[in-house]
């Protein structure tokens, strides 16, 4: 309780002064800067730099904020996760990239071989079968758009129907429009009467 006056009639920038952040000694300065030394990024490097600057040369932790080029908060946090979770907390876990994904980029390319089959015999492959498909495949439901991702990771491109034959005679064509009927008609009433029997 007498601390907690003392620190609350203190200026604010005297009180910070007094706060010094005490590392646990993990890992010895040369073990600190081996693996700072072989950080594979920046950030992780960063991270080894704080530790190892605030164990090796006491520094206060605004300034290696400074240093480093990150914040206060930032070194602090990360002194927290060193001194509480053990050193193996500092390194990265690798981000980003497909880290869910349903099938295996092997697993996908077998399924879209069996569906190209399909294609190669003039079917046209469209989303919501593939999606059916797959769910058959995993014995659960997947959502519309998995079918569009599926197909858009492995390059596949819409591709609508031609809209003429490759081998249309456009002679052809204009004789049958010129000689054929311009419109339909309807049969003549009197052949209904014949099939009625009247």
């Amino acid at each position: 309780m007498i601390v907690y006056f003392l620190v609350r009639m203190l200026p604010q920038k005297e009180v910070e002064e007094m706060r010094k952040a005490v590392i646990v000694s993990h890992l010895t300065p040369e073990e600190l800067k081996e693996r700072m030394l072989a950080s594979k990024d920046r950030e992780q490097f960063q991270r080894w730099q704080v530790i190892f600057m605030m164990n090796t040369q006491k520094y206060r932790a605004e300034e290696v904020a400074e240093l480093v080029g990150v914040s206060k908060g930032t070194v602090y946090q990360w002194i927290h996760l060193y001194n509480h979770k053990r050193p193996d907390a500092l390194t990265l876990e690798g981000r980003g990239g497909r880290t869910g994904g349903l099938f295996t980029w092997e697993e996908e390319e077998t399924l879209l071989s069996e569906i190209s089959e399909k294609a190669m015999q003039g079917l046209v492959v469209i989303a919501h079968p593939i999606r059916e498909y797959v769910e058959r495949k995993l014995g659960r439901a997947v959502s519309k758009d998995y079918a569009y991702d599926l197909l858009h990771r492995h390059g596949w491109r819409k591709v609508s129907p031609r809209p003429e034959h490759p081998k249309v005679n456009k002679e052809e064509q204009e004789e049958f429009k010129k000689n054929s009927l311009s419109s339909w008609r309807p049969p003549l009433k009197a052949s209904r009467k014949k099939i009625r029997g009247h």
